[in-house]
């Protein structure tokens, strides 16, 4: 805009130029003045930890106004402040949503499910169910702890039975029922009871497998909550249904042969107290005779609870027929 101003003959021209609208200044934020955030927050993470949940929720609520004071729009944190202040209010429901919570959860047990992925990895299933337990004891609401301990109670099943197997091939007997004749049971020898440690028998490793197996299914359950990890707690738990239905079967199994050994045990007892002895009065001969129709009715009724062609059914066959035997020979 131009003006003309004429004073005593002289003419003065003078321009007045429009002055911009003056503008803000934008505030860029230093990286110095975010990392001491980012180290605080780390701070509160430890806390959180330890179980100092108001003076976490406190240190958090000063990060969030320091972000907001520069105008930092940080969801990350915004989430993490609001675990913090929820776990104020004690133990109870939780106003956060799941996926929320879990990544909150995640965040602060970080070590410990970092420690149980690397415990699986090196096969050490107990070590990784420790890791997953001191997770549990930060905040027990976590998905990913519970299915980490659920894949350690899995796979420490499955070392379980693996180790039941090995057990059970050293424990086949030379003189099995094949090597067994029908009139000499004398020369069998048993192992003494006392000579094993019980924690290594097949019914201990068994035993075993069916307590992690019973324990990995609530810890199922609890991970499934997660949409993340649901196909693969749909895959855990029809491994972990399918490995306890093959246990039952295993473990009826071994208690029968259990039960047959113990009767040849008893059997190998009979003929060695009456070797050397002569029945000579009817008193003996009774005595001889109620033992082993005794022994004769308890190798019968083992006999027909076991499935046909079995191991534990061979023996029994080739002990029914020693008694049978024997009865022939001593009974008059």
């Amino acid at each position: 805009m131009s003006i003309v101003v004429v004073t005593s003959g002289v003419t003065l021209v003078g321009v007045l130029v429009d002055s911009p609208t003056p503008t803000i200044p934008q505030r860029r934020i230093p990286e110095q003045r975010r990392a001491p955030v980012d180290d605080a927050v780390e701070v509160a993470r430890a806390r959180l930890r330890k179980g100092w949940r108001l003076e976490a929720a406190q240190l958090l609520d000063r990060c969030l106004q320091a972000r907001q004071l520069d105008r930092i729009d940080d969801q990350i944190l915004l989430e993490r402040w609001a675990y913090a202040q929820d776990r104020c209010t004690g133990n109870g429901r939780t106003a956060l949503t799941d996926p929320v919570l879990q990544r909150a959860i995640a965040w602060v047990t970080a070590e410990e499910l970092t420690a149980a992925d690397r415990a699986l990895a090196a096969d050490r299933p107990f070590a990784a169910a420790r890791f997953g337990l001191a997770a549990d004891k930060i905040d027990p609401r976590g998905c990913r702890s519970a299915f980490l301990q659920a894949t350690a109670m899995h796979r420490a099943a499955q070392k379980s039975l693996a180790r039941a197997a090995e057990v059970g091939e050293e424990e086949i007997l030379a003189e099995g029922p094949e090597a067994v004749g029908p009139l000499d049971f004398t020369g069998l020898t048993t192992e003494s009871p006392q000579a094993r440690d019980p924690r290594r028998t097949v019914p201990a490793h068994l035993q075993r497998a069916d307590r992690c197996l019973r324990k990995a299914i609530p810890l199922i359950l609890r991970a499934s909550a997660d949409p993340e990890l649901r196909l693969e707690c749909d895959w855990l738990s029809s491994a972990v249904e399918r490995m306890l239905h093959g246990l039952t079967e295993r473990r009826a199994t071994t208690d029968r042969m259990a039960a047959a050994c113990a009767c040849l045990v008893d059997y190998d007892a009979f003929v060695r107290h009456y070797a050397d002895q002569a029945l000579r009065s009817p008193a003996d001969r009774s005595s001889f005779r109620s033992s082993l129709a005794a022994l004769g009715a308890r190798v019968d009724r083992l006999l027909v609870l076991s499935p046909p062609g079995s191991a534990e059914a061979r023996l029994l066959t080739t002990l029914a027929g020693g008694v049978t035997n024997m009865h022939r020979a001593f009974t008059p």
